[in-house]
């Protein structure tokens, strides 16, 4: 894989956005603030599957990677958030359907369905928001206009709920123009110095 200045950046704010969000639901719940900066984490793990997924000659072994970052993962989000082991699951099986929706949507096979329906049962951290964030940013990455769109339509279904943490779902948009710096300059790029 290629150093990427960008991608690298990106990952530092989504872990920092994350970090913030933990802090906010675990210490202070009553900072809504914390949980608005927050909402900039998902959308960018969300883009940086999508182009992980691209940039891999092994799917198999990134998708059991993700599995493995999930398994690990469990026990402390289990004491963190003082839930049972596999009452709910962390968000890595999420990110894992939305790799395979993506991994099966491309190769056009109605399988890609299964990761959608599976992120409805409420065991999912991210729900079929999260799997269609991650589907959406891999759309975007062929179609910046039709993924703005998806996005922009999926998050503005939140608007909707009556409860203030899923209003505050809407704040994911602002990862948007930080995704699509990294869209623009990244295809400049390739066009200047192809792979070979």
């Amino acid at each position: 894989m290629k150093f990427d200045f960008g991608r690298d950046i990106l990952k530092i704010i989504a872990i920092l956005s994350m970090t913030i969000d933990h802090i906010g639901v675990i210490l202070y719940p009553e900072f809504i603030f914390l949980r608005i900066i927050g909402r900039l984490a998902f959308p960018i793990f969300g883009y940086l599957i999508a182009i992980g997924l691209r940039s891999t000659k092994k799917p198999k072994k990134y998708f059991i990677t993700l599995l493995i970052f999930g398994l690990i993962s469990q026990i402390p989000y289990y004491l963190a958030f003082n839930i049972q082991p596999f009452e709910r699951l962390n968000i890595f099986f999420s990110l894992l359907l939305g790799a395979l929706a993506i991994y099966f949507f491309k190769k056009k096979n109605y399988i890609a369905i299964i990761p959608l329906v599976l992120s409805l049962l409420p065991i999912f951290e991210g729900s079929f928001y999260g799997v269609l964030t991650i589907l959406f940013m891999d759309i975007l990455l062929d179609n910046k206009k039709t993924g703005i769109l998806a996005l922009l339509a999926l998050n503005s279904l939140f608007l909707f709920e009556s409860n203030i943490q899923a209003k505050i779902q809407i704040f994911s948009l602002v990862a948007l123009p930080l995704i699509l710096l990294h869209v623009t300059n990244r295809l400049k790029f390739e066009i200047i110095i192809p792979d070979h």
